[in-house]
């Protein structure tokens, strides 16, 4: 029985160090235990064994009763969302783009995402979808049984509103990675209720609009003090941008974004470094909403990119070394571009702010650095799969201002008198670049294609990007070229199929309903 296929509303049993809930949304783990494992009860994968049931036990029937069961399912979908960007998804969103390429110490799963020879039954292809899924599921118990509960109204619709969010934000992964996928808005509780056809990527836009606009209405603007991380109208707006982007309609895209812009909730932060900070991650005004992670408030829980993308050898704890920043990648920034050299990655050899000089043979070339605090004694002293708070970013205001800027300049109307020029000029600013102007609506186009690398290496967007703008089979057979001429041998230059990943086979295998995306 496959069963780590349900898009469970269980947490993941793992070995491995496992993401936290967001700063301020934590409850007890034992509590969050049961919360998680909530949707699975009443009809489990292997058949129901127990009539009745015991009182003590744990079921859909007895847990959601209280306003603090309904905090608990809803952070429950937070815990999940975690694992969507633990490490998978950026295997395929950055390592599987023209950024960076495998180092010799990475393993084969790597050196296959990097030279994009990766197949439908590797294992971040099917963790991709499998924990959106489980993400999904545990919303759709949250979206479902929430309402039903005597609690206090504006906290109820709060909770519902994220847990919206939250499926929106897993939806929208899914459709972009997959194309059509089956469409999901009920809590799923067996095996059976998984066997489900494919649902047009159009539909499944519906839903994550719907999901979007009720959740920018009902959200709060900000939380305080400990709620510091949970989805607010800002984030659903900002996301809502990403989406209409990705649709092509321009309109949407700007009023969307615009309306962010127009807030005045956020603004860059003075210096590109900021953004990255352990100690202001949640309080930065750029944050509008990120996947949050801490060793310290939760032992044995954290982030892996300093770990993985750091050189071998860096001081201070465990570094794998595993990327290099390709070549064509660092020639894209200019020698006066704060973002480059120092913020984004390092050249060997190297001298750190404690003073110790660092060389390195693996990465070769240039590493990404852009995740070390280098005011954080504990970002620079130890590493690993326990020890690290880094949060990975996934809605912030620079990106706002850029899709702003792309879709202003094709066609959408400006929101508050703001230019696409203006957008683009504020994040140019803070770089330490010259602003445009008078570009051509093709110029700027490139400029801002240009620009979004540069200020998003490694956040989680190129791979999407150049689907979107339909490119990526040319980049990605650049890349191959690029890894063909630096290691002759290693790859055969033959671009992608497509703009969508495969269907993963374990899934299709239990599935017979589901078909493969063309040319996997």
């Amino acid at each position: 029985m496959r069963q780590h296929t349900l898009p469970s509303a269980s947490p993941r049993a793992a070995t491995t160090a496992r993401p936290t809930l967001p700063r301020g949304a934590r409850l007890r783990r034992a509590v969050l235990a049961l919360a998680g494992a909530v949707a699975l009860a009443g009809g489990g994968a292997c058949g129901d064994f127990l009539s009745p049931r015991p009182t003590d036990v744990l079921t859909p029937e007895n847990f959601y009763r209280t306003s603090a069961d309904a905090v608990a399912a809803t952070n429950a979908v937070y815990e999940q969302t975690k694992w969507s960007y633990w490490l998978a998804f950026w295997y395929v969103s950055d390592v599987a783009t023209d950024q960076v390429l495998a180092s010799p110490n990475f393993g084969g799963d790597g050196q296959r995402a990097s030279s994009y020879t990766f197949d439908a039954r590797e294992w971040f292809v099917g963790d991709i979808w499998t924990n959106a899924y489980r993400t999904v599921n545990r919303a759709n118990a949250a979206i479902g049984r929430v309402p039903s509960i005597a609690m206090e109204e504006g906290l109820r619709a709060r909770l519902v509103a994220e847990a919206r969010f939250l499926r929106a934000n897993a939806y929208f992964n899914l459709v972009r990675f997959f194309g059509d996928v089956p469409l999901l808005t009920e809590e799923v509780t067996s095996l059976e209720g998984l066997r489900v056809a494919r649902t047009p990527a159009a539909q499944v836009y519906q839903t994550i609009v719907a999901d979007l606009e009720a959740a920018a209405a009902a959200l709060p603007a900000s939380y305080g003090g400990g709620e510091a991380g949970r989805a607010t109208s800002g984030a659903a707006r900002a996301l809502l941008a990403r989406v209409r982007l990705t649709q092509r309609d321009w309109n949407a895209a700007a009023q969307a974004a615009g309306a962010v812009v127009q807030s005045g909730r956020y603004r860059l932060a003075p210096d590109f470094r900021d953004v990255f900070r352990v100690a202001t991650e949640l309080q930065n005004p750029e944050n509008i909403f990120s996947i949050n992670y801490d060793a310290t408030l939760d032992p044995g829980a954290g982030s892996v990119v300093t770990l993985f993308t750091l050189p071998s050898g860096f001081p201070g704890g465990d570094a794998y070394g595993l990327v290099q920043v390709l070549p064509s990648s660092q020639a894209r920034f200019a020698a006066e571009d704060r973002r480059g050299l120092g913020a984004t990655f390092i050249t060997s050899p190297y001298t750190d702010a404690l003073g110790r000089r660092v060389t390195w043979g693996v990465p070769a070339g240039a590493a990404l650095v852009k995740y070390l605090d280098q005011s954080n004694t504990q970002n620079m002293t130890a590493r690993g799969w326990t020890q690290q708070a880094n949060d990975w970013k996934v809605l912030r205001y620079a990106d706002v201002l850029l899709m702003y800027a792309e879709a202003v300049n094709e066609g959408g109307s400006p929101a508050g008198g703001l230019t696409a020029e203006a957008a683009l000029n504020q994040v140019r600013a803070r770089a330490g670049i010259a602003p445009v102007s008078g570009l051509s609506q093709a110029a700027f186009r490139d400029t801002v294609r240009v620009e979004r690398l540069r200020e998003l290496f490694f956040e989680g967007h190129r791979w999407f990007d150049l689907a979107r703008w339909g490119i990526l089979n040319e980049r990605i057979r650049a890349k191959q070229e690029e890894l063909a001429r630096l290691n002759p041998g290693s790859v055969t230059p033959r671009g992608v199929p497509g703009t969508l990943l495969p269907i993963p086979q374990g899934e299709i295998n239990v599935n017979p309903l589901l078909t493969q995306n063309p040319g996997w």
